[in-house]
């Protein structure tokens, strides 16, 4: 989906959502934070279900419990690239 797409998205959502009465707007509000929600639990299935992922993460998580902290990248440098 394009930038120009998802802001006309925005703008007609903001617009939708002035025309409606205060109980629809929190009914509204809940459809929104339920379909967050999912987009959240879609994402963890993804990776879930991803044996090589959770294989990695495992090795990453025995790692850090061992305290092998060479085998991580410092925040300090991760965070220049995000």
């Amino acid at each position: 989906m394009k930038t120009t797409e998802i802001k006309e998205y925005q703008e007609e959502a903001v617009s939708s959502l002035n025309e409606l009465s205060e109980e629809k707007l929190k009914v509204a509000l809940d459809f929104i934070e339920y379909l967050k929600d999912r987009e959240e639990w879609e994402a963890s299935w993804e990776i879930l279900g991803n044996k090589k992922m959770m294989e990695e993460i495992k090795i990453a998580d025995d790692d850090w419990k061992r305290g092998q902290r060479k085998n991580f990248i410092p925040w300090e440098k991760v965070k220049r690239n995000v």
